[in-house]
Parts: C-alpha cells; structure tokens; sequence
C-alpha cells in the first residue's frame, strides 16, 4: 500500500480530498471508467452547460454572418455588449449570490475570509471592482475583437468550414482537449520571469478568488488566452464554434474561481463549483498549470494533488532551487 493520502488540513477554509487523475492516465488505465468521468464528473453539469450557453448565444444575440462580411468597430462593439451581458449574467449572478448575498457563508470555500476591498495592490483599490474593469473591458472587447474577425474569415469563405450538424458537434467535444493544450503552452509561457512580472501578475494578484477574478488579466494576457478560436484557420470549424471558444472562455473561468468548492442550494443538495485544481495553482504559483482533463503537470512535473505529501515535495523542491532562480511572486 501507497502512503495514506489526506487534505491539507489548514486551520480555516475548506480542503477537498486530494485530486485524482482522470481514469485513463491513472497508473493503470481504465478507458471505460474514463468515459464514464467524462460524462459525470467533466461534461456534467458544467461543460454541458457551457455548450447551452453557447447555443443561445449564437443563435439568439449574435449577428448573422453576413453583417461581417466588411468588418468595422460597430461589428465589434455589437459583439462587446453581448458579451459584457453575457457576464454581468452569469458571472456578475454568482458573486451576487456567493459573495454579496453569502448565500452558504464560508461552506465549501477554499478561503475563510472574503474578497477585499482596501488594497492599493487593486485597481481602484478594490478586488471585486479591480477584477470587473479588467474582466468588461479588456477580456470582453478582446474576445469581440478576435470573434469578429473569424465571422469575417468564414463570411467570406476564406478559411474551411464544417457544414455537418454531427461534425460540428464532434469538433465542440474536441475543443475541450484543443483548449487543455492551448491553455497549458501559454500559461507556462507566461510564468516566465519577465512576462509574469509585466503581464501575467495582475491575474495573480488573485490568491483568494472570486468569479470575476477568472478572466481579470492584463490585455496581453487576453490576446494570448482568447487566440484559441485561430486554430480553426487551419482546422475546420464553424461561426458555432468561434463563438462556444469564447464562451467557453469568459465563462467556465468564473466557477472555478468561484472561491467555493460547491454550491449549496439547500441544505440537501448541493453540486460542484470550484477547481480545486487550479485553486492550488493560485495558493502556489509553479504547480497545476494546466487542466485536470489532459494532465500535461503530471508528465511535466508540476502536478499538486492537494495532499500534504505533495505539499511537502513542493516546499522541497522550492529549497532547492538557487534563490537566484527562484520567481519573486
């Protein structure tokens, strides 16, 4: 038998057991009990509902191709103020209900204290604030911007486009796995030294996270998170599909930075919420770069599990790097 594996155990805030691999990565593969965590536990409830939204979105608050066949800055606000209501909805609906109205107080939150809101290390010297502006403006006109132009490039047939409704389903699957990859590459990118310090810092000012703070990053920080959809100018694709990346992307960030586990609908029912994950990566800075689907840390050596044997190689390893190489977070 393994060493017993236990939570981290603070004194205040919430720990989770620690986190298992997806089935089929484990050290003895299970396909099948794969397919089964793909379904329960990534697809359901939340990667389904991001698809719903995107559904919606696209069909009833997105403008029809044709508008952009000759691009221009009202195409582009158009798709800015879609997004901004998108997230004032969904995004802006959960802080009210976690951290405004504390709907279930300090249950399942990673943090026993609340989001601040006298810090000069914000803008405007306020967390919440600091991490809307940031998120509306330049998240939500990066992701406008970088929408229009593939509506430009499939309005006019200069990049290949799926027409089959089963493909383009297919293809929305693979965006998960095409994003886990994505995602890895340019977050590692970023947490080099020069680059965290000038760019990638200003998300990290986020250690005790709330939703708005998912996508609250510098805009070279946007240009380089919301570039997913150009993979599908050599990919085939679809107007759908550039518009559920970037769903996808202002979205799903919110839960997981949620500062909450789970949310609590009553005292019977509850359902998942956080990433605990990727809370590590915000509580340590070098590990969980990456997404639990496609566990790029683990082969890269920069997986934290949440347990304190993992915590403890991690204080080890920072022991013994040179000061000199160590990055002043």
């Amino acid at each position: 038998m393994g060493p017993t594996r236990t939570p981290m155990q603070r004194s205040s805030g919430y720990d989770p057991n620690p986190i298992e691999l997806p089935p089929l990565f484990q050290s003895s593969p299970k396909p099948f009990a794969m397919a089964r965590w793909l379904v329960t536990k990534f697809m359901w409830p939340q990667s389904i509902m991001w698809i719903v939204l995107a559904v919606l979105t696209f069909h009833f608050v997105t403008p029809g191709l044709d508008r952009f066949r000759s691009l221009d800055v009202g195409d582009v606000a158009v798709l800015w103020f879609r997004n901004a209501a998108v997230m004032f909805v969904v995004i802006g609906g959960q802080h009210w209900w976690l951290h405004m109205r504390k709907a279930q107080g300090f249950e399942f939150k990673y943090e026993a204290r609340w989001l601040s809101n006298r810090r000069k290390l914000f803008t405007f010297n306020h967390q919440t604030r600091d991490n809307v502006f940031w998120t509306l403006v330049s998240g939500g006109g990066v992701a406008a911007l970088f929408e229009a132009c593939m509506f430009r490039l499939y309005a006019t047939q200069a990049i290949p486009q799926l027409e089959s409704l089963w493909l383009i389903a297919l293809m929305t699957f693979v965006v998960f796995w095409i994003e886990g990859v994505h995602f890895y590459l340019n977050h590692r990118f970023l947490h080099w030294r020069p680059l965290y310090r000038s760019v990638h810092a200003l998300h990290h000012r986020n250690v005790n996270t709330g939703p708005w703070s998912g996508i609250s990053m510098h805009p070279v920080e946007h240009l380089l998170y919301f570039s997913l959809p150009f993979v599908f100018v050599l990919l085939p694709g679809s107007p759908f599909i550039a518009t559920f990346c970037m769903v996808y992307l202002m979205i799903s960030p919110s839960p997981s930075h949620s500062g909450f586990d789970r949310f609590v609908v009553n005292k019977d029912v509850n359902f998942h919420g956080g990433d605990f994950f990727h809370n590590l990566h915000h509580r340590y800075f070098e590990v969980n770069y990456g997404m639990l689907l496609l566990p790029l840390d683990r082969w890269f050596g920069s997986f934290h599990d949440g347990s304190l044997e993992a915590h403890e190689r991690f204080k080890g390893r920072k022991r013994n790097l040179n000061p000199s190489d160590q990055s002043s977070y």
